[in-house]
């Protein structure tokens, strides 16, 4: 049977904080201690100048003698525009719940299908989206749920090349769910680049324009300057093509 450390580590893998990192030494002392209750803080940059930051809250169960890592707070900091900054709390019940990588994604407005647990302790899944005008008791930006949307059904409506073969649609669907806005190759004739991202609100898809390199070209250096070293990595060990900054928003034709 695992100890309660390595259920704790488990889940903080699971849900995308890394393993053999600060954060588990951190953990271990903590629980070491003894304390009823402790909070251990991260961060990522997951994107160029949005730092993400974690406050991680862990609970000692008294009467079980145990810890659980019950809920944690993700912050979304826009170093060029502060304006954009954005604050949620995400429940963990037994490991499950949103990732830190989906959550910074829904913080920075992009839908996921994320995982749950139902009064049956049976887990799902479910596509939702964070609804910026409207918060619960709590002060939480609440959830808007979308329980129809075949992502996949949408995609084969589109010429995206990275559909044609298993494997890169496999990935390229994984990606969607988990947020990520992903660069596929459009083909209506000639092949060109385009951001995409899942929108199930109107059961379609995002898409965007990639900047062009000369636009590009002057930012270079502060997005040298601003990389740092992450703490945290991509839940599913895959990294997402996010090098490039949007630009205009293209029509998005419905999928049919």
């Amino acid at each position: 049977m695992k100890s309660n450390l390595e259920l704790l580590n488990n889940d903080l893998k699971y849900l995308g904080f890394g393993e053999n990192t600060l954060l588990n030494q951190q953990l271990q002392e903590n629980i070491a201690g003894g304390k009823v209750e402790f909070e251990l803080f991260t961060d990522a940059f997951f994107e160029h100048f949005i730092r993400t930051e974690a406050r991680l809250h862990f609970l000692k169960l008294v009467k079980q003698g145990t810890y659980v890592f019950d809920h944690y707070t993700a912050t979304n900091q826009y170093e060029q525009d502060p304006g954009r900054n954005k604050e949620r709390e995400f429940h963990v019940y037994k490991g499950v719940g949103v990732t830190f990588k989906e959550a910074f994604n829904l913080l920075d407005g992009r839908a996921a299908r994320i995982d749950g647990v139902d009064q049956d302790e049976e887990i799902y899944r479910t596509w939702v989206q964070l609804d910026f005008e409207e918060r619960d008791a709590h002060l939480n930006y609440r959830f808007k749920y979308y329980r129809h949307f075949d992502l996949e059904r949408v995609l084969s409506s589109y010429p995206i090349e990275e559909m044609l073969a298993d494997a890169t649609r496999k990935s390229l669907l994984a990606s969607l769910e988990r947020g990520n806005k992903c660069l596929v190759t459009l083909n209506t004739g000639k092949p060109e680049p385009k951001w995409i991202e899942a929108n199930p609100a109107e059961k379609t898809i995002r898409i965007y324009t990639p900047e062009s390199a000369s636009k590009r070209r002057g930012s270079d250096g502060r997005r040298h300057a601003a990389k740092r070293e992450q703490t945290t990595s991509d839940p599913t060990g895959e990294k997402a093509a996010e090098d490039q900054e949007l630009s205009e928003e293209t029509t998005a034709v419905s999928g049919k």
